[in-house]
Order: structure tokens, then C-alpha cells, then sequence
């Protein structure tokens, strides 16, 4: 059994997440407004806290913060488009948390075969690698309700999940889906064939 940290311990709300990031984008973040966001879904001074550290992590602290503001007109172009904000968050949390990687990788494996995952199956399969503790539900409630926020994953009825394909996104948007895929498999680059693997279960090609 591999040792591996789930890390996320709380779930931002899309809307959260995407005020959050429009701030450090334009270089207007700081922790009291982080604490501020926090507060408007959360109370308690520990899960508010717990919130800000999470939201520090989807954006400064991300991975691929870097080249987000490096292209921050695009990024903020791309969150106005309805198209674009699934691949432009989904990357976002995947570049964050390797553990909502490998929830929508394991998804879509399933996804690849079948039209339904239930969470018992999502949950034996990601124990396997992150071990079976109460951690691991409690990580998963944070990142399917975000996965579904941000329009990747449908939930018809309680426990059961769909999965959205995306469609009419731009090139970038799809460049920053591909950045969270080499991020979590650094052995791979933008330039090869990845396109193949079960994280773009969820793209449809654009042709």
C-alpha cells in the first residue's frame, strides 16, 4: 500500500474559487480577503481556516499558477465562457490536489465502458491507493461536489456520477487541462500522444 497525502480537506465552492483566482490574476489577493471569501460559506475560525489554506492552494500556491498569470487576460476570458470553465477548473483543482487527479482519472476509466460510476466503486478503487481511512470520503465529498460545480460530472440520484463531455472549449483552455495532466505524470510532456488516457474521458475532440 502506497503512503500518499490526500492533502484537500475542504470543499471551495466554484463561485469561491473563481473570485479567488480573478483577485491573484490581478495581483489583488491577500490573506484577509481569502478569510473573507472563506467566511461567506463557512463558520467556526477552524474551518475557515482550513478553507483559506485550501483556496491558497487552488491559486498562489498551484502548481500551475505560474502560467495562469502569466496568461491572466486569457484565463479571465476563459472563465466568462460557459465552454471553457469545466477543462479551466478542472485543471485548476487537478494541478492543485494530485487526489482530484486521480479521482477523475479512475472515473474515467469507468466512464470509458460504462454511462454510470457509483461512489462505492470510486471509493474501493482510490483506497487502493490512498489507503482506507476516513480521510479518503471526506476528500471525495470535496472534490466531486467541485467536479460537479464546475460542469465535468453530472449526479442524476444520490451516489451516482455522469460524466459531462466537453465540447466548443478553446485551444488554451484545453492546453491548461493538458498542463494538469504532465503536472501529475511529469514523465509525460504537452507534446505527446496523452490525449488517450482516461483524464480526457471528458474531452470531446473538437473538430
Amino acid at each position: 500500500m502506497e503512503n500518499i497525502t490526500i492533502g484537500i480537506n475542504q470543499r471551495i465552492p466554484i463561485h469561491i474559487l473563481e473570485l479567488a483566482l480573478c483577485a491573484a490574476l490581478q495581483d489583488d489577493a491577500s490573506p484577509e480577503y481569502f478569510s473573507e471569501l472563506a467566511a461567506t460559506e463557512y463558520k467556526g475560525g477552524n474551518r475557515i481556516k482550513k478553507a483559506v489554506s485550501v483556496i491558497n492552494k487552488l491559486t498562489i500556491r498551484n502548481p500551475i499558477f505560474g502560467y495562469l498569470h502569466e496568461h491572466s487576460e486569457a484565463v479571465l476570458a476563459a472563465i466568462k465562457n460557459k465552454h471553457n470553465r469545466p477543462l479551466l477548473f478542472g485543471a485548476i483543482i487537478c494541478a492543485a490536489y494530485p487526489f482530484g487527479f486521480d479521482t477523475l482519472n479512475i472515473m474515467g476509466k469507468y466512464f470509458h465502458v460504462q454511462e454510470q460510476v457509483n461512489t462505492t466503486l470510486i471509493t474501493q478503487r482510490m483506497a487502493s491507493k490512498y489507503g482506507s481511512n476516513r480521510s479518503l470520503p471526506n476528500a471525495l465529498y470535496c472534490v466531486l461536489p467541485m467536479f460537479i460545480e464546475a460542469g465535468l460530472l453530472n449526479r442524476p440520484v444520490a451516489g451516482i456520477y455522469e460524466a459531462i463531455r466537453q465540447e466548443r472549449y478553446s485551444e488554451f483552455t484545453l492546453s491548461l487541462y493538458r498542463k494538469a495532466f504532465v503536472i501529475n505524470n511529469p514523465t509525460y510532456t504537452e507534446n505527446d500522444d496523452i490525449d488517450s488516457n482516461p483524464f480526457f474521458e471528458f474531452v470531446t475532440k473538437n473538430y
